[in-house]
């Protein structure tokens, strides 16, 4: 069913400070530190996956192709370099084409820079419960931080940057000191934690297998939580005034001060959403843009088979024939003239997709079967070791 709006919003506030009675247009969270590069998976600790800072790529090349395989799991971004998620994790320089450093990592977990600093947990027996801290450009190990149970996820910052919040196994979550490596809180959730957990303006959303979603304080305080009411739920999104979920048979807004339902949608995802304040962009082998305020779809384009990765004014998506695609993000047009380019990297574009200015980062399933990354980028700035493929021209671009 197309969105429908539930419940109205209220006038009374929580953190995050909510307007008047109608939802807002534009939700963004204003909290974002995030605003360059790629630093942690949906691109910030909201999991917008929007780059707000930074240029599209307008005339795009295969830049570089890796030769090692790795899941088709987002990596994270900052500049030219590569952060896969991967055991062993790769840092990788695309422009020289060259692993610069390879250390412990997860094989699905997309690891976190922050201030010059690669957080990652790792797949081993031996430091099963440390979080390993890597130098962002050598590799080097400068840090652990002991954790009371093993990491499920990658760490997500408070605003002010002296708080991390992390998964637990024990289906927990806990908050870390981010100078001190100690232990501030610990708290129990029913279901264990897998997904990102998604952090703004002093409240931690948590998504369980037990599908719930938790709404607590970056104190440890518990305020709501709600059932999610779908199978196979992805990270949850954090607006200003509303928090974003979807699984497979639902996508649903709801008030950020205590869950209620604001609209729903029945048609799902299978991949996690990207955001940009005014639309939720959502996969399920088509892309739907869909008015935050009102759940209302603004534009679709079939077939797309990533998630969304929003640049600018472009979105990024893979299709089911191994393209990389880039539509017009604004307006509530249809199909036609909203295909910018589009290019053939492989089988399978996927599972979600990075972005930094002018670059975008593709986990690929090559002809040749090798799961491995491909980065695309604007002619102007790719390296020197380009493949030389280029794109097709999509529609008019007015």
């Amino acid at each position: 069913m197309a969105g429908t709006t539930l419940v109205s919003l209220s006038t009374v506030g929580t953190a995050g400070c909510l307007g008047d009675d109608s939802p807002a247009d534009d939700d963004f969270p204003e909290g974002v530190q995030f605003d360059t590069d790629w630093p942690t998976y949906a691109h910030d600790d909201a999991n917008s996956a929007y780059l707000r800072e930074g240029g599209a790529v307008s005339d795009p090349i295969v830049e570089y192709e890796a030769d090692f395989g790795m899941p088709l799991a987002e990596p994270a971004a900052i500049g030219a370099l590569a952060y896969t998620a991967n055991d062993p994790l790769q840092i990788v320089d695309v422009t020289g084409g060259e692993v610069i450093s390879e250390g412990l990592g997860d094989s699905w977990t997309t690891p976190v820079v922050l201030d010059g600093a690669l957080y990652t947990p790792t797949q081993t027996v031996q430091r099963s419960t440390e979080l390993l801290v890597y130098d962002a450009r050598s590799g080097r190990e400068i840090r652990s931080i002991e954790l009371p149970g093993s990491p499920t996820t990658a760490p997500a910052f408070s605003n002010q940057r002296r708080t991390m919040f992390v998964g637990l196994t024990d289906e927990r979550i806990c908050a870390v000191d981010l100078d001190s490596g100690e232990v501030r809180w610990t708290r129990d959730l029913f279901g264990a934690v897998r997904n990102p957990l998604a952090v703004n303006l002093g409240l931690v959303f948590v998504v369980t297998e037990g599908q719930r979603l938790y709404c607590l304080g970056t104190d440890g305080s518990g305020y709501w939580q709600v059932s999610l009411n779908t199978a196979n739920p992805v990270a949850p999104v954090v607006g200003d005034e509303r928090v974003y979920v979807a699984g497979w048979d639902r996508i649903a807004a709801l008030e950020k001060r205590n869950g209620s339902v604001v609209w729903e949608d029945d048609r799902g995802v299978h991949k996690r959403l990207a955001f940009d304040g005014e639309r939720l962009y959502c996969s399920k082998g088509d892309l739907r843009a869909l008015d935050t305020a009102t759940g209302d779809e603004q534009w679709s384009y079939s077939s797309a088979d990533s998630a969304p990765t929003v640049a600018g004014d472009t979105v990024y998506v893979g299709t089911d024939e191994g393209n990389l695609v880039a539509l017009k993000r604004g307006g509530t047009g249809p199909l036609d003239g909203r295909e910018r380019w589009s290019i053939l990297l492989g089988d399978y574009v996927g599972h979600s997709l990075a972005a930094t200015d002018n670059r975008v980062f593709c986990p690929v399933t090559r002809a040749d079967g090798l799961m491995s990354l491909t980065v695309v980028a604007d002619d102007s700035i790719a390296g020197p070791n380009v493949s030389g493929t280029a794109a097709a021209a999509g529609g008019d671009d007015a």
